[in-house]
């Protein structure tokens, strides 16, 4: 199964182009298994999803995350709809395991934070989280090669995501999940299993 794990759309991110019927058209064209609408620190509601998923008469599985900004970073962070912006990321992963969900550092080479740093001093800093976004429609060609090779190296795991803003973006990255996923929980048991992998169309 395909799925675009990191999205945006104009309803709740102002950075956004993307309008929610947008990606469900552009999402079935190009035949996705489903779409995660991760808004900056927001989360959908159960029924907005459904009243889109209504309106558009879509079969996609469309689910719901939030893209928070901490105090070191952007971090998604999948089935924990709490209100966790500005929290240090340490905080952040508490407050989410707590919920039984995951944090994943969005992006995390796209400004040159971990320059220079060993492959030990990566494996210390991405240990408290469930895994990493290895491949980001907004990191460059070196960044997200740079993602790859440090996910193989740590042996971790990883994900993908368009980040998109625009509709031209949605399903540049992808994360490939061996199992069937009905619902969010089962998304986040299969990346707490390590059944999931960064892919590209």
């Amino acid at each position: 199964m395909l799925f675009d794990m990191h999205v945006h759309t104009y309803r709740y991110s102002s950075c956004s182009f993307l309008s929610p019927a947008d990606l469900i058209c552009r999402a079935e064209e190009l035949k996705l298994s489903g779409v995660v609408i991760a808004e900056h620190n927001r989360v959908w509601s159960d029924k907005e999803v459904r009243e889109l998923k209504k309106v558009t008469n879509t079969g996609l599985l469309v689910l719901r995350a939030q893209e928070v900004s901490s105090t070191n970073g952007h971090l998604l962070v999948y089935g924990c709809h709490k209100n966790l912006e500005y929290l240090a990321p340490e905080e952040i992963v508490e407050e989410v395991h707590k919920c039984g969900g995951v944090v994943i550092p969005s992006h995390p080479f796209r400004y040159g934070d971990y320059d220079g740093y060993s492959i030990e001093q990566l494996r210390s800093v991405f240990s408290r989280y469930d895994g990493i976004e290895v491949l980001n429609g907004n990191q460059n060609d070196a960044q997200n090669n740079e993602g790859l090779a440090v996910w193989e190296k740590l042996g971790i795991v990883g994900i993908g995501g368009s980040d998109a803003h625009s509709v031209d973006n949605v399903g540049k990255f992808l994360t490939e999940f061996e199992e069937g996923i009905s619902d969010e929980y089962d998304m986040i048991s299969e990346i707490k299993a390590g059944r999931c992998r960064p892919a590209r169309l």
